[in-house]
């Protein structure tokens, strides 16, 4: 399939859109035609059922019945009292903190430079055990994160304990807007930038083109540009990234709505502005929505060589409907297809093992995944695709340039490269986390705060020793009561001692540098690189894709096996 043209419009009148939810607020459609037979049944159920149960209970199991009947899901039936992060968050202010909720409180992960927290005493590792006088024993992680958030302006008081310290420590924080900055930038080599964007929130696009311009500056002459684990974020920032890179004219994604008025095709406003840049963009499993929307817009038009595994496949959009009574109803309106014509929505059967983006097993496998050290690249569930591809056949499609790329929900990668396979020893240390809960890579991080404060003078090349790994079980085993079986531990080393080096690495010197210790054992990333240094230009990095393929190596082009 070639690809097509449709009439476009400009990217800010759509500026509502979130690739990651993609709400437009309509008007509410007119009362059902069934309405008078509805209201006989909720009176019947209410008046005779053997339980009570009022009208409105009633009506509400109603919606949420009609709405799981659709097989979308993504619809959502938005009650009044709800709202507040959904859709007043423009009013609403935060702290400033990343922070992890357990059992015994909350834990200051970092801090979020020039944020309300960063004006005041308060640092990683810190244990948050009152929120305005209220213990947070035993909070959930959403409990934990509306505590401290609210309306701008109006202070939140947090009571801390503090290793090392032996009286409770007190601050009163002011919310504010924070902004987390999307990117994180790095030099691979002496000629080969890499930049970590890790969502499409606001100002992204200006914030990625900084990183590149500063990585060109230090001598970069071609780029990584990791989507792995980016789900997404606002669809005028991804039409953005892509224009970056694409020339004037050039189609970025093409939105189908029943009603064709509806529909629309977004395009590049802009040139090229870094011609010539050899580029390889990374995506795995958990890259969705708008991260989707960029590699496929850059692979169809050869601009970039996609690399690492076939992506998530969140590829429809949401529009909010005002209802009565301050509600509204999120539905399922358009699906994004790619400039080739390719559809980046993957349907997700019942009982196939799969679930949507932002349902609670995505986010449950997110935080397993994170949890156990993850992070932004390989680690312990890295292998964990909840995409199945066994016996499908993938339609094939042609880019700009008539090379072939695939069809049938996400964005198949130009070279497919997996993650390393865990080893049958850091397979069953894994499991022996998972079925103790054992929090690994928060307690890894607080260790590492509290050895760094320990040790002042360790130097950023440092290396983990089996003393120091030692160091780290004895703390695990005194915070949790879990003590792992030291043949196991020794089986699994090198993970280990990977993952408390990373953590170890950002707690002294900055996420920066626990990100390079994470890149560095990357496979992705090497084979990214090792591509790059063979490639003066996007075309012969192109060409060398054409050639991996034509390898009999199992990280050819296609559908993974």
């Amino acid at each position: 399939m070639k690809l097509s043209s449709s009439w476009t419009v400009p990217v800010a009148a759509l500026f509502a859109v979130l690739a990651s939810g993609g709400w437009l607020l309509q008007e509410s459609a007119g009362p059902s035609a069934s309405e008078a037979l509805l209201e006989t049944v909720v009176r019947r159920v209410s008046e005779n059922f053997v339980e009570e149960v009022s009208a409105q209970e009633l009506y509400d199991k109603a919606i949420d019945g009609l709405l799981f009947e659709l097989g979308d899901p993504y619809a959502a039936f938005i009650r009044a009292e709800n709202q507040t992060t959904a859709l007043l968050s423009n009013s609403y202010g935060g702290v400033g903190m990343r922070i992890l909720a357990e059992e015994d409180g909350i834990t200051v992960l970092s801090i979020i430079p020039n944020s309300p927290s960063s004006a005041i005493d308060l640092r990683p590792a810190d244990r948050i055990v009152e929120v305005d006088g209220e213990s947070t024993v035993g909070w959930s992680q959403v409990e934990a994160v509306s505590s401290l958030r609210g309306p701008k302006g109006e202070a939140v008081s947090v009571t801390v304990r503090r290793d090392g310290e032996p009286e409770l420590l007190k601050f009163s924080i002011v919310r504010d807007d924070v902004h987390i900055v999307a990117t994180q930038s790095l030099m691979l080599s002496d000629d080969v930038g890499y930049v970590y964007l890790q969502q499409f929130s606001r100002r992204a696009t200006q914030e990625l083109q900084v990183a590149i311009n500063d990585l060109l500056a230090r001598g970069a002459g071609s780029l990584v540009l990791d989507l792995r684990y980016n789900q997404g974020g606002i669809l005028r920032e991804a039409v953005e990234i892509a224009d970056l890179m694409l020339g004037v004219g050039d189609m970025v994604v093409d939105t189908r709505a029943r009603d064709p008025r509806d529909s629309y095709t977004f395009t590049a406003p802009g040139p090229d502005r870094y011609p010539g840049l050899p580029v390889v963009v990374l995506v795995n499993t958990w890259s969705a929505s708008a991260s989707e929307i960029v590699a496929g817009a850059l692979q169809d038009h050869d601009r970039a060589l996609v690399l690492g595994t076939r992506t998530f496949g969140k590829g429809v959009m949401q529009s909010v409907f005002p209802l009565p009574g301050g509600n509204y109803l999120r539905l399922t309106t358009g699906t994004w297809y790619t400039p080739s014509g390719r559809s980046i929505h993957r349907s997700r059967g019942e009982g196939d093992g799969t679930f949507a983006l932002g349902s609670d097993e995505f986010n449950d496998a997110v935080s397993e995944a994170v949890q156990l050290g993850m992070g932004s690249t390989d680690g312990f569930v890295a292998d964990r695709d909840p995409i199945p591809d066994e016996g499908e056949e993938l339609q094939e499609f042609e880019t700009v340039s008539g090379r072939i790329v695939y069809g049938g929900g996400g964005i198949v990668p130009d070279i497919v490269v997996r993650p390393d396979t865990l080893t049958v020893a850091e397979q069953d240390l894994r499991q022996v986390l998972l079925d103790s809960e054992v929090p690994f890579n928060d307690l890894a991080f607080r260790f590492a705060v509290g050895y760094h404060r320990d040790h002042p003078d360790l130097r950023e090349d440092f290396r983990v020793t089996p003393e120091l790994r030692s160091e780290f079980l004895d703390y695990l085993a005194e915070k949790t009561g879990a003590t792992l079986d030291s043949k196991l531990v020794d089986a699994a080393d090198e993970l280990v001692d990977f993952q408390l080096s990373r953590q170890l690495a950002a707690a002294a010197f900055g996420e920066d540098a626990g990100l390079r210790r994470a890149v560095e054992r990357s496979r992705q990333v090497s084979e990214a690189v090792r591509l790059l240094k063979r490639a003066a230009s996007p075309e012969e990095l192109l060409a060398l894709a054409e050639q991996t393929r034509d390898e009999p190596t199992d990280q050819s082009l296609g559908p993974e096996s």
